[in-house]
């Protein structure tokens, strides 16, 4: 479930591929800040925000910073599937981080993909069952630097350079960026290679407004990995492992446990059940 980079420059552009998830076969990220499209008009001291733009953490000034277009340049790319419970306000289940479809995306409940279901198979399931598919979701993962002009939610101007990022998508947003990643990979290019331009779009179905990014790559920016970017592909690939660690070993818990209980299920029933000499003596 890992894959080993710490010699990529012995690596063909095939294995890299694979190693950084750029083939895939058809996180939960610690203190690494977050790309998202954001959605708030204000914060919570006033500030009126700039709906639609991008954003992310900057600890060099400690708060978000709001800004589009962005470039992002990516390094990594992953999968993962998670399941959020409205009524709890919170995930409720995850799987590993996954960087092709091959792999099996075991989940810290014991089961896999979080029991999402294909479509294909869906047509038996009862519509509680549908709703809640609708809420476990296959989320990519996008582990990469990110550098953009933008401004403070005071409207100060700050610039964000080379930021090791997150980029989390799923649902309307999904398709796009596995699209930009596609062509790169259609150009035969190393994702590291190559820099995204990423701007946003406002769309409107009946009444609800949301945003989707739109995207341009720039395959052929031809930049190099330096010291400090190997070093960075490297904690991008510590937290996959540390977050999957995690998840499988909560899973081995989830598995053993479900064993046990079935066993002592077996041993009730055997212990109830009549001995079968009195009854046939009856």
């Amino acid at each position: 479930m890992e894959n080993n980079i710490a010699n990529i420059s012995e690596m063909s552009n095939e294995q890299i591929m694979e190693a950084i998830g750029q083939d895939d076969g058809s996180s939960k990220g610690v203190n690494i800040p977050r790309l998202g499209i954001n959605r708030s008009p204000e914060d919570d001291d006033g500030n009126q925000l700039p709906v639609g733009n991008l954003y992310t953490f900057d600890s060099n000034v400690g708060q978000n910073v709001y800004g589009k277009p962005i470039t992002f340049r990516p390094f990594i790319s992953a999968m993962q599937y998670m399941h959020y419970d409205p009524d709890k306000s919170e995930y409720v289940n995850r799987s590993i981080i996954i960087k092709n479809w091959k792999e099996e995306a075991v989940d810290i409940l014991g089961g896999t993909k979080c029991g999402k279901v294909p479509f294909k198979d869906r047509e038996s399931l009862t519509p509680e069952q549908l709703a809640e598919q609708r809420t476990i979701r296959c989320y990519r993962l996008l582990y990469g630097l990110l550098s953009f002009k933008g401004v403070k939610a005071n409207g100060e101007e700050h610039t964000v350079s080379n930021l090791p990022s997150l980029w989390r998508v799923t649902g309307t947003a999904f398709s796009p960026v596995g699209s930009a990643l596609e062509q790169i990979t259609k150009r035969k290019k190393l994702m590291f290679t190559t820099t995204l331009s990423v701007d946003t779009k406002r769309q409107k179905k009946g009444g609800n407004v949301y945003y989707t990014p739109e995207i341009t790559v720039n395959a052929e920016a031809g930049l190099e990995m330096s010291k400090d970017d190997m070093e960075t592909l490297g904690v991008f690939q510590e937290v996959i492992d540390k977050e999957n660690t995690e998840v499988v070993d909560l899973y081995k818990a989830a598995k053993k446990s479900t064993y046990a209980t079935s066993d002592a299920d077996m041993k009730k029933v055997i212990d109830e059940v009549e001995d079968p000499i009195e009854v046939l003596a009856g």
